[in-house]
């Protein structure tokens, strides 16, 4: 309608109007999850002073439109008018109406209201399409209505035509013979995946703060408590104690922070949970602050909680967002809170990885080499210290044996590091003295001995390993192609430690396809392979590599075919005007299980003759590895003992009972010496 001017003129009028869309922003799309719908109807029992509130939901099973959730309580209840003028209010300030406190309830104290916005009631909308309500105030009747969010949506100007009108349900306005109390139930639910049990206990015991003696919340008959991790390090140290700090505006906040020790699986446990009035204002986070290089890994471990009450003061401004969720930060009667919480998280994060690494340079071995850096020149000393204390920071390096190993491999590759740039800053010293200088030169060489041995030793760690890992592969008789054959083109050493520096010559095996005709064989992976190779070096030396799966014997046609592959790549390299395309050493070997008995001969003729040798896989194997651990002993002996480098390499190292037998044998022979 059109309102009048002082002169009597028709004057347009503006008016504000709610549709039943807003309930959809109210409730679905700000409570999204049973937890949040469902704390919010808790949240209404703790201001209907109740001291039970029980929660009946489906968990861990999928849900569908017929299950029901009800919360229940035993608060005061409501009455008819308080159903309209109260609760079916929609954004009424109920602490601007009726104070800062709940009213006195049989015999409790009164309690500070969360309730503010007047939205709350809206929470179950965002989980279920129909929403029930039946309340009881003492002594009155019984107060039995629903309403349908389908119908509330759809009727697009309720508000204007004089409001909703809810569903009156088959109890309504009988005498009630029960206790006073409220019972919401949820239908029409609109989440279908499973709610995990423990998850769902855990996130609503972590949405409150006022749980205890007179406030009891229970789901499906379980009482939620609000249980800590167990922690490696809690700051105050007493389990439940809180801390109280001021901040610079002179407003006080309550926390308490704990480290795990292994990180935390549920990242919704992770970070520190901000209340007001005893419900949560912010969810976990930490304060903005992602943590840096190094204490990234530390937030992974830590959790806590803050109690702000001034985020909620009724006289004050509102700082908390409207989904009761998160804060407002970027308000200025926020902006200390965050600042403290910074710098608080910074704090926690040093001190952690300080402690942590305390104790972990407990370890002897790590000890050793912190004992062996004294000799070190006092720049090199300060980097190296430096360095332990960054890895010994890191997280997960002492959560287990395995984490402790990879500590301790850490800080040996830190001092190796050093002291191969000490050796080389010592060459460089060197250069600059007379060449009598032989004092100094046998100091050079000592050190060199002793990098020089780790270094080959971890080599011959790793290249153990691989010859493991290839006898299973014989044990278990796989494939000769592509399987073994691709292992060995890879690792030429596994044959003989002189092959290490050979390499596949994809040309020699396309000279010996083409001259022969033979097919390639197709592979499982879809590439074609001929079934042999080549191994060469850059020079001269060439050798023709034919493997025969484990378990099957060689004869005379085997060790002909092979004797002919050699034959040719030498006729071709005597025609050849190019030495670096064809080798002129051109050998033969064929690996196989066993050799025909009459053909024994024959392998003893070629191998005489220089054009080829047989090789049993048994045997291979044993031969290379005892070849590579003979390696080691004589790098081993040039350096001095109880080097803590090396005595790490003999714990787990390659040749298990041989590798003590070597080591006794090391000992009587230095013995001897002295």
């Amino acid at each position: 309608m059109n309102k009048r001017d002082k002169s009597g003129e028709a004057q347009r009028a503006y008016r504000l109007s709610v549709r039943g869309g807003l309930i959809k922003h109210l409730g679905l799309q700000m409570y999204t999850g049973a937890v949040p719908a469902l704390a919010e109807l808790v949240s209404n029992a703790w201001d209907a002073m109740a001291r039970n509130v029980w929660i009946t939901i489906p968990l861990d099973t999928a849900l569908s439109e017929n299950d029901e959730i009800a919360v229940k309580d035993d608060g005061h209840g409501m009455t008819h008018s308080e159903c309209n003028t109260a609760y079916l209010q929609i954004g009424r300030d109920r602490r601007s109406e009726e104070g800062d406190y709940s009213r006195s309830y049989k015999g409790m104290k009164k309690r500070k209201l969360q309730s503010r916005k007047g939205i709350g009631k809206l929470a179950g909308f965002g989980i279920a399409n129909r929403v029930e309500v039946r309340t009881v105030a003492s002594g009155r009747d019984v107060c039995h209505f629903a309403m349908d969010y389908e119908n509330i949506v759809h009727n697009k100007k309720f508000v204007e035509e004089g409001g909703y009108d809810a569903e009156v349900l088959a109890e309504d306005g009988t005498v009630s013979k029960g206790e006073p109390g409220t019972q919401v139930t949820l239908s029409g639910l609109k989440v279908e995946r499973a709610i995990p049990r423990d998850g769902f206990m855990r996130s609503m015991a972590r949405r409150f703060a006022i749980m205890g003696d007179e406030f009891h919340v229970y789901v499906n008959d379980t009482l939620v408590t609000k249980k800590e991790l167990p922690f490696q390090f809690r700051y105050p140290e007493t389990a439940g104690k809180w801390t109280t700090d001021t901040l610079p505006d002179g407003r006080q906040v309550k926390w308490w922070a704990g480290f795990t020790w292994k990180p935390i699986a549920d990242e919704e446990a992770r970070g520190f949970v901000v209340f007001a009035r005893g419900k949560l204002a912010q969810t976990p986070w930490f304060f903005d602050l992602s943590g840096g290089a190094w204490g990234q890994h530390g937030l992974q471990y830590l959790t806590g909680e803050v109690k702000a009450d001034f985020l909620d003061e009724t006289d004050g401004n509102d700082l908390i967002a409207t989904d009761r969720g998160t804060v407002r930060w970027e308000d200025p009667g926020a902006q200390p809170l965050k600042a403290w919480g910074q710098k608080l998280v910074k704090r926690l994060l040093e001190e952690w990885a300080d402690r942590r690494r305390d104790k972990s340079v407990t370890d002897p071995r790590v000890v050793r080499y912190l004992e062996l850096a004294k000799s070190l020149p006092d720049r090199e000393r300060k980097v190296f210290k430096s360095f332990v204390d960054r890895v010994t920071g890191i997280p997960q390096i002492d959560e287990d044996a395995q984490g402790k190993d990879i500590l301790v491999e850490l800080v040996a590759f830190g001092f190796n590091a050093l002291t191969n740039r000490s050796f080389l800053e010592l060459i460089r010293q060197l250069n600059a003295t007379s060449a009598g200088d032989r004092e100094r030169l046998e100091e050079a060489l000592k050190d060199w001995d002793i990098i020089e041995a780790v270094t080959v030793a971890q080599v011959v760690r790793g290249r153990v390993e691989i010859i493991r890992k290839f006898a299973h592969m014989i044990d278990d008789k796989v494939k000769e192609k592509p399987d073994l054959q691709d292992y060995l083109k890879k690792y030429p050493w596994l044959i003989d430690p002189a092959w290490a520096m050979l390499s596949h010559e994809k040309s020699l095996d396309n000279v010996l396809r083409k001259h022969f005709g033979l097919p390639l064989v197709g592979s499982k992976e879809g590439k074609q392979r001929v079934d042999f190779f080549c191994l060469g070096d850059r020079y001269r030396v060439a050798h023709v590599v034919e493997l025969k799966r484990p378990g099957l014997s060689i004869g005379k046609k085997e060790l002909d075919k092979l004797r002919d592959y050699v034959m040719h790549l030498r006729e071709v390299a005597t025609h050849s005007s190019t030495d670096d395309k064809y080798k002129q050493d051109v050998k033969g070997l064929l690996v196989c299980s066993d050799v025909a008995r009459d053909a024994r001969g024959l392998v003893t003729a070629y191998k005489d003759g220089g054009v080829l040798d047989v090789r049993e896989w048994r045997n291979l194997l044993h031969t290379s590895e005892q070849l590579h651990q003979d390696y080691l002993d004589v790098v081993r002996d040039r350096a001095p003992p109880g080097d803590p480098r090396l005595a790490e390499l003999d714990v787990d190292g390659a040749g298990g009972h041989a590798a003590e037998g070597r080591r006794r044998k090391r000992k009587r022979r230095r013995g001897k010496g002295d």
